[in-house]
């Protein structure tokens, strides 16, 4: 989980019990910010309640915002809006999902977001730490650790401002940059072109994939919707607790002892079965050299520019119906992408 390694780094390097190859940021550009930034986002992480989305579900959820999508840019606003307002579950939220395994679903299922990739376009893990403290703003801080690499801590977060009445103006997002993940991404070799390209690419990522933790929020309250089966999960096993113990790692024994994994049930199964199935269907369909599903054709007359006619006789045209191809939809149709969240009080 990148829970327990972010937990695990920022512990050991803000208590100076960790190595240059472990914290290459901490040891090659500590600043007085990175030292504030760290000490905020472990004690929010300690407080977070945690969910891990494992692969289907982080797929499911994610064909929500394909559903939502084109709505949403029809009418001008984000695809987060049509979910309405939807309440945190706690002050301090974490939710995570494997990036890698996400982004070979949207490439292999056709989604909007994959339309010009000519493969897979993702990789590790990606985090979400919502925090609901501040009667300022929110803050939204996406964390990522791609494959191979130790670089954990995000070059930017949003702040969503809230009006005087307390409500969040989403049209007022701020962008709190760090300059320590400038400094270091320049130290090691980043042109500055690269560096503000990756500040960009972050900046819409966050906002893109936001959908992800914010419509697993709306299914948590509205099960009829979601399909979703949330388990208790230990983060830390016992004998990490025990060698916390031992050795005085704190930041261990101060954090979540267990977490929610969500994976889909029975009926989010059945509609990713079904929406499959449909996807091929269409792409069988729309083919150049395929013709339209099999119909008969009356008999008529065929008139040619130079006054030839033909009597053509009655046939049947076009491919046989694919038998297998479902009739009945368990979730959210491809055409329809109006659905009602229940939310609490």
């Amino acid at each position: 989980m990148l829970y327990k390694a972010l937990i695990s780094t920022y512990g050991a390097s803000l208590a100076g019990k960790s190595a240059p190859l472990d914290d290459p940021v901490w040891h090659l550009e500590w600043s007085e910010d990175l030292q504030l930034f760290r000490e905020y986002a472990l004690d929010a992480l300690q407080q977070a309640k945690v969910y891990l989305l494992d692969h289907l579900a982080a797929n499911y959820t994610d064909t929500l915002h394909d559903a939502v999508q084109e709505k949403a840019e029809s009418i001008g606003v984000p695809a987060m809006a049509i979910l309405g307002e939807v309440q945190l579950p706690n002050n301090v939220n974490w939710v995570e999902f494997d990036n890698r395994a996400l982004a070979i679903a949207r490439f292999e299922r056709g989604s909007p977001v994959t339309a010009h990739d000519d493969k897979p376009i993702g990789s590790g893990l990606r985090g979400y730490l919502i925090d609901d403290r501040s009667d300022d703003h929110l803050r939204i801080t996406m964390f990522s650790r791609p494959e191979g690499s130790k670089v954990m801590d995000p070059i930017c977060s949003l702040l969503v401002n809230r009006t005087a009445d307390g409500k969040l103006n989403h049209d007022k997002v701020n962008e709190d940059l760090s300059r320590t993940m400038v400094n270091f991404r320049w130290r090691i070799g980043n042109s500055k072109e690269k560096i503000k390209a990756l500040r960009t690419l972050h900046r819409i990522d966050t906002g893109y994939d936001l959908f992800i933790p914010y419509a697993l929020f709306a299914m948590l309250v509205s099960p009829d919707l979601g399909g979703i089966i949330p388990a208790e999960t230990e983060t830390f096993r016992a004998k990490d607790v025990k060698t916390a113990r031992k050795f005085g790692k704190s930041w261990v024994l101060g954090a979540q002892k267990s977490h929610l994994t969500i994976r889909i049930g029975p009926q989010a199964a059945a509609h990713m079965k079904e929406r499959q199935a449909r996807l091929e269907f269409e792409q069988q369909t729309q083919g150049v050299r395929n013709g339209p599903v099999r119909h008969w054709v009356s008999e008529h007359e065929r008139r040619y520019r130079n006054g030839k006619v033909v009597l053509v006789k009655g046939h049947h045209r076009g491919h046989e119906t694919d038998p297998g191809l479902p009739t009945r939809v368990m979730g959210p149709r491809l055409d329809k992408d109006d659905f009602i969240v229940a939310l609490k009080d």
